[in-house]
């Protein structure tokens, strides 16, 4: 069984964060930074907003059960389709209990406090009717009679939720945790992890590097002494804060005991602050042990705000500089990056703000508006030695949904970058659990 010390590690790779691009840019892992001049406008300065920032019109009030907000107003429908739509906008709590579920450090599962069911509808209902350029999420073919086109949408929803539970929702996490142990859970993994550098994910679209930007991660690991939230911040701020004599950090001590546990107390709230300025015992809920240790052994995390994301883990200024021109503001040259359609999310800038995707409550979907995208470029879009995603789908949709073969090559696709694992990156991580998640959706979907 998978230990929650992990999330998602096959996931953190270059070769894996560049599939996001597609052929819309180069991806590099040079460690030339992105030439703002060239068609980035600078952000990323100073400290992080709390909002969710104006991004698309919500509805106001919030729309009841069975109905989904579009363009401003509540919709009873979002394809049309009735297959489709009741299973989208029907009883959500079933796949708040049976799909969207996370494992705590005993073992037992229980509902996911940050995934929800209405959420994720809402994101499918935003990526199909109004997508991103020319991009929709594809919910079957619309010449299909009712019946095909129903077993073909839910076929790649599931697909897309097995993924994602396997990635994220397991662990009840939107932010990358801080898994990697073997340089003693290093406060500057924030960087990267396994010697990686998230802010050398670089492409033309890049977001501009942000040696300024100070942020910190939402969420975290639970089990007994989780390092604490991933976090950003300037030399300087660490220096003037007396925490370090020269931006060095230090390490994540999880040996150490936190008896009586001031944090599992009853309505603990961590203070208003950084995680790394709280006091030793209450960085986050629930802890038991562990502490932040300035030693400096760990690097320097200036400009290292880039870590993974939403519920398929958007990394790296690359990623998050795309998602940042189609879905939000936007900080590239509209001469040279030019945009077909209105974002979904104007007033929201992922470079200069990239924890708005874990953090936002007035746009809970994000986190799984970000996934859905890199689905529609890196999954729906996939073609490679004549092995065609939609292409595949269909066909195992007409033989009668019976072999394996696809949601095992679409978890190579998700996991390893190929759809025929073992590959350069190696062999998928928990193919038998992702696949056991795509027929336990199917099920809770009505799906045969």
């Amino acid at each position: 069984m998978t230990s929650q010390r992990s999330l998602s590690r096959g996931f953190h790779s270059l070769a894996l964060a560049c599939l996001f691009a597609l052929a819309l840019v180069a991806c590099s892992s040079s460690s030339a930074g992105f030439d703002a001049g060239t068609g980035g406008s600078g952000g990323g300065d100073g400290n992080v907003g709390d909002g969710g920032g104006g991004g698309a019109v919500a509805c106001q009030p919030e729309c009841t059960g069975g109905q989904v907000c579009v363009d401003g107003s509540c919709a009873a429908a979002i394809t049309g389709v009735a297959g489709i739509d009741s299973v989208l906008l029907g009883d959500a709590a079933a796949f708040d209990t049976q799909v969207l579920i996370s494992q705590d450090p005993d073992l037992s599962w229980r509902p996911s406090t940050i995934y929800k069911w209405r959420d994720f509808v809402q994101a499918v209902a935003s990526m199909h009717i109004s997508g991103v350029g020319e991009r929709t999420l594809w919910l079957g073919d619309p010449t299909a009679d009712d019946a095909t086109r129903t077993k073909q949408a839910l076929v790649n929803l599931a697909a897309f939720l097995a993924q994602s539970m396997k990635e994220t929702i397991r662990y009840d996490a939107c932010d990358e945790n801080n898994w990697d142990s073997t340089n003693g859970y290093a406060m500057s993994n924030s960087c990267g992890q396994l010697g990686q550098n998230y802010a050398d994910y670089d492409c033309e679209m890049a977001c501009p590097r942000a040696p300024q930007m100070q942020t910190h991660a939402v969420t975290n690991a639970s089990w007994y002494g989780a390092p604490g939230p991933l976090f950003c911040a300037p030399d300087s701020a660490l220096v003037a804060s007396g925490l370090s004599s020269d931006g060095r950090t230090g390490k994540w001590n999880h040996g150490h005991d936190c008896w009586p546990y001031p944090a599992t107390e009853a309505n603990f709230t961590p203070a208003d602050q950084p995680p790394h300025e709280r006091a030793e015992c209450e960085v986050y809920a629930g802890q038991k042990g562990g502490r932040y240790e300035w030693d400096g052994s760990g690097g320097s995390v200036e400009g290292c705000c880039w870590w993974g994301r939403g519920v398929i883990q958007t990394t790296g200024r690359c990623n998050f500089g795309i998602l940042n021109h189609h879905l939000g503001r936007t900080h590239l040259d509209a001469t040279r990056f030019p945009r077909s359609a209105q974002a979904l999310y104007p007033g929201i800038d992922f470079c200069q703000d990239p924890e708005v995707i874990c953090r936002s409550t007035e746009h809970p979907e994000l986190k799984w508006v970000a996934g859905l995208f890199y689905w529609m470029s890196s999954v729906q879009e996939y073609d490679s030695d004549g092995w065609r995603y939609l292409e595949q789908l269909r066909a195992y949709v007409a033989g009668g949904m019976t072999d394996d073969g696809f949601i095992d090559s679409v978890s190579g696709i998700v996991n390893r970058g190929c759809h025929n694992p073992p590959c350069a990156t190696g062999p998928v991580d928990g193919g038998a659990e992702r696949r056991e998640n795509f027929h336990t959706v199917l099920r809770v979907m009505g799906v045969n």
